[in-house]
């Protein structure tokens, strides 16, 4: 009785080492990530240009923009490079300060001083993130000014000063003076029309995934 005992306890490993946990086969599937493609492209009707003067003394800021603005653009899948190389073209016909009695002035005084300038011209010569660098061509002379650019989503805007003279402006300076004198004379008896513009540019490009 004592030896049946031992047997069937001698047995009892053996059976749990027999009957030992299933082995459970990990499934590997091989799934293709497959990688989203975009493209950008250039929005006319999302373009705002806005500019500021000054005159008086105090150097008073009287702003505008241009109704018309016409770009040639790239498409890209680098945002930057949809403007990178653009050319645009603003007729000043378009000018628009918001006064209907002030804009035949800058019309006809000011840009009807200039030579050959129905249009301002231009191009975008590089632009990222931070930076930019821009051409623009009036009364004949072409001069490239630095920009300070931000962005937010698909929005880039553009800031940059120019200076009148350096596209031999004076004359300009002269006869926007002349018709604008009442508004350009302060309680020191000075007219005075400041040669810096303030510019901004605000653009929305078309974001296309596939």
């Amino acid at each position: 009785m004592k030896n049946r005992k031992l047997i069937v306890l001698g047995l009892i490993p053996f059976l749990f080492s027999c009957g030992g946990s299933e082995e459970v086969e990990e499934e590997t599937t091989n799934e293709e990530v497959v990688e989203e493609t975009c493209t950008y492209s250039y929005d006319e009707s999302s373009t705002i240009l806005t500019w500021t003067a000054f005159k008086l003394t105090e150097k008073v800021g009287v702003d505008g923009s241009f109704d018309e603005i016409n770009v040639i653009a790239n498409e890209s899948e680098d945002m930057f490079g949809v403007l990178t190389g653009a050319t645009f073209d603003i007729p000043v016909a378009s000018v628009n300060s918001q006064d209907p009695v002030r804009d035949p002035k800058i019309r006809d005084a000011f840009f009807g001083s200039m030579d050959s300038t129905a249009s301002i011209t231009g191009e975008i010569i590089s632009i990222d993130a931070t930076t930019a660098k821009v051409s623009i061509t009036m009364n004949n002379k072409t001069v490239e000014y630095d920009g300070e650019v931000t962005v937010e989503g698909e929005s880039i805007t553009m800031k940059t000063t120019i200076n009148i003279l350096d596209f031999d402006g004076q004359g300009s300076i002269d006869a926007i003076g002349v018709v604008c004198e009442e508004k350009h004379t302060g309680e020191d008896g000075i007219n005075k029309f400041w040669e810096d513009v303030n510019i901004a540019v605000q653009t929305k490009l078309v974001k296309d995934c596939k």
